[in-house]
């Protein structure tokens, strides 16, 4: 092409030129021979920082420059990362020219981006990516503010924010000449600081080099050609996910059952459709490069979309969840599965591997978000019609955590002071439903509620059956919660990510404990939580639990289950994610592989359970011979989805000691219509029936037993 001819496009086409780019559909890149840094921090920059109307232009090519200051970027100030310091300003323009001799041997192009706090970025007058600056396409102001606030990350050694550029953009090169044009913008003129670190890494398909090399944090995507896991693909029409609000995003879910591998290729099977999306975590936002999501499943008019992903009781709420700190990838999975086997709901989950905007961003759990659901936490559902005494009664789920963003009547603190020096009081915060769901008689009766127990339990008569706090607590749950908690060496116990609830008074009127929430800094994964075996408070519902599922063999076996045939997406994860010989926060130990995290997991959980066993074994005195069991209750046999059409039907096993179990099917005659053993799996939350939807329409009764107890529930074949 000769450079003479080279003519930007007008503003119209631009906007025409980007509708087309972001409605490409969503593939995963190939491999180039390299990569290399066309524009990294301390490239040569022309920047702008206006003080009045900048030229519609400015993005443009042909765009005369000549007048702008120049220097290396990035440009900006106030967090001593700045290459280039500017004084305070509400924004800043950057134009970025560099030279291509053969523009041909560009397969792919990457943005990185470290800002603070929105972005718009152009390549030759066409617009690549935003962020915090309005919808793709729309017009922006020099003087406009940023939509939400985003810091900086490098300067805190994060890595900067991926844009991955569909291949088609570089459509755009020219031979010679071209320009990469950022605009940066605060949030506010008052800001104290404003970043504008930019790299843009192009894919080669030679063993040629062009450009610098590329940093040390930068690593290439990370192709999946399939998987025996499910594969999740999400696709925001390339816009970065944000903290908040929620956009709308698409998401397909393919998964070809047990024994088959699922290929971005292969048409989604599970679900395909709208989702509203978020980034959700507090600490791990800003620490950890790798993004967990909130999600909701959604219909096409925006409303809720109950479905069942995955085997996962149908509902709309869902999280996914990255594990970046807890190397071992498992330390969640383990600890919701040992309270569901203690006999209480906990977050069920599904390994995942996750694709974002065509970046393969490693495993994931699909969880269950804790919520008022008869297939979650199943509790009465309050509403403001609710008036009398018993209707305000319950349920409540209260949160102990973190209150960054709330409004301080969205939260109390309690009011009996700490017994040790140094702690804060109990923090307690209406979760579900939030404080804005409630009338204030319901605000009031629930607070009051909390305030009655803690008053019984610091008065005189707290051992007393009636006043004291026996009377408020459901004590099983509080006993399991506690040994899981010591168990597992959770320094977020009790204080942190905690969660419990209130029963109305006519299905048990109690305060319950659980459900267990964010556990990657358990078992040993945390360097500032002190003894490893500090702790106290010896109790009876060991000895059963550690005959059972904390049998230290038990133990073991369910790590095994979890980590069946999971070695080539851990490896995938870890080529995206190389964290292996590093610290990453809190970690008390590093390994160089996998291998050395599990074999450190393995250990420290055998080591805490001996310790725990010379503390707590045998030291149970019963009342009397015919004192019942400390958890009378049984689990709870639950079937899902339901109603379905029995092609894919899980069936969560209730009974925590049992290593064989049989299961029967009957139909409305008392026929059986299927019948098998199973040998017990402890880390999976259910047991998935083969194919049944040759069964005609009808009620059918589903049977568990295991040759002691016998649990049923009823299932609908529509």
């Amino acid at each position: 092409m000769i450079i003479e001819e080279k003519k930007s496009p007008d503003r119209v086409t631009r906007i025409l030129i980007h509708m087309l780019l972001v409605l490409i559909p969503v593939h995963l890149s190939g491999s180039p021979d390299h990569w290399e840094s066309v524009i990294r921090t301390g490239s040569p920059c022309r920047y702008l920082v206006p003080g009045s109307p900048v030229d519609s232009g400015w993005t443009d090519l042909s765009y005369d420059d000549s007048g702008w200051e120049s220097g290396p970027g990035g440009v900006g100030y106030g967090d001593e990362d700045d290459l280039t310091p500017i004084g305070n300003a509400i924004s800043v323009y950057c134009r970025y020219h560099f030279n291509l001799s053969e523009p041909s041997v560009i397969e792919e192009l990457i943005l990185d981006m470290d800002f603070d706090d929105g972005f718009v970025a152009y390549l030759n007058g066409v617009e690549l990516a935003r962020y915090y600056m309005g919808q793709p396409g729309s017009a922006t102001w020099w003087d406009q503010e940023a939509d939400g606030l985003h810091e900086a990350t490098m300067h805190q050694g994060m890595d900067p924010m991926r844009f991955l550029l569909d291949p088609g953009i570089t459509g755009l090169l020219y031979e010679g000449d071209n320009v990469l044009s950022v605009e940066v913008h605060n949030g506010s003129v008052g800001s104290s600081d404003l970043s504008s670190n930019v790299y843009l890494h192009a894919g080669i398909s030679t063993e040629d080099r062009y450009f610098d090399e590329t940093p040390d944090w930068f690593h290439p995507p990370v192709p999946v050609d399939s998987t025996h896991l499910p594969l999740v693909i999400i696709d925001s029409d390339g816009i970065a996910i944000p903290n908040e609000p929620r956009i709308t995003a698409q998401m397909g879910i393919i998964d070809k059952g047990p024994g088959h591998f699922n290929s971005p290729t292969d048409p989604f099977n599970v679900y395909e459709g709208l989702i509203s999306i978020e980034t959700r975590g507090e600490s791990s936002q800003g620490l950890y490069p790798k993004k967990s999501y909130s999600i909701e499943t959604q219909t096409d008019s925006g409303t809720n979309n109950n479905v069942s992903l995955l085997g996962l009781p149908g509902e709309n709420d869902y999280v996914l969840y990255g594990p970046y700190g807890d190397k071992s990838l498992i330390r969640n999975a383990i600890s919701y599965r040992l309270y569901e086997l203690m006999g209480h709901y906990a977050p069920r989950i599904r390994f995942v591997e996750m694709v974002v905007n065509d970046d393969y961003v490693g495993l994931y759990l699909l969880v269950e978000k804790i919520k008022r659901d008869r297939n979650r936490v199943d509790i009465s559902r309050i509403t403001p019609d609710d008036t009398s005494a018993l209707e305000i009664s319950g349920g409540y789920i209260l949160r102990i955590d973190k209150t960054t963003g709330m409004e301080p009547f969205e939260y109390w603190e309690s009011s009996v002071q700490p017994s040790f020096a140094g702690f804060n009081r109990v923090t307690y915060q209406y979760f579900d439903p939030d404080y804005f769901e409630l009338t204030g008689e319901q605000r009031n009766y629930i607070r009051e509620y909390l305030e009655a127990f803690e008053k019984a339990l610091v008065s005189a008569e707290y051992k007393d059956p009636v006043e004291g706090y026996r009377s408020y607590l459901d004590i099983p749950s509080f006993i399991d919660m506690m040994i899981l908690n010591e168990f597992t060496k959770d320094v977020d116990g009790f204080k942190l990510s905690h969660y419990f609830y209130k029963q109305r008074d006519d299905h048990g009127g109690r305060l319950v404990q659980g459900p267990p929430w964010d556990y990657n800094l358990t078992f040993g994964n945390n360097d500032f939580a002190g003894d490893v075996n500090s702790t106290e408070n010896w109790i009876c519902r060991w000895d059963d639990l550690f005959s059972t599922i904390l049998d230290p063999e038990q133990m073991q076996r369910m790590i095994d289950g979890i980590l069946e045939d999971m070695e080539d997406p851990i490896a995938r994860n870890y080529e995206r994610w190389p964290t292996f010989g590093q610290y990453i926060w809190p970690n008390s130990f590093v390994g160089e592989n996998y291998q050395d995290e599990e074999e450190y997991l393995r250990d420290w959980i055998s080591d805490r359970l001996a310790w725990m066993e010379s503390k707590w074994g045998g030291v149970c005195v019963p009342v009397s011979v015919a004192q019942e069991p400390l958890i009378p209750r049984p689990g709870t046999l639950k079937v899902y989805p339901n109603p379905s059409d029995l092609s894919s039907v899980f069936v969560s096993v209730p009974f925590s000691g049992a290593t064989m179990v049989r299961i029967r099917i009957f139909d409305s005659r008392g026929t059986v219509v299927f019948g098998s053993q199973i040998e017990m799996d402890f880390s999976e939350y259910a047991f998935r029936l083969p194919d049944l939807s040759r069964l005609p329409s009808g009620v059918y009764l589903v049977e568990v037993s295991d040759g002691e107890q016998r649990r049923a529930a009823r299932i609908i074949r529509q």
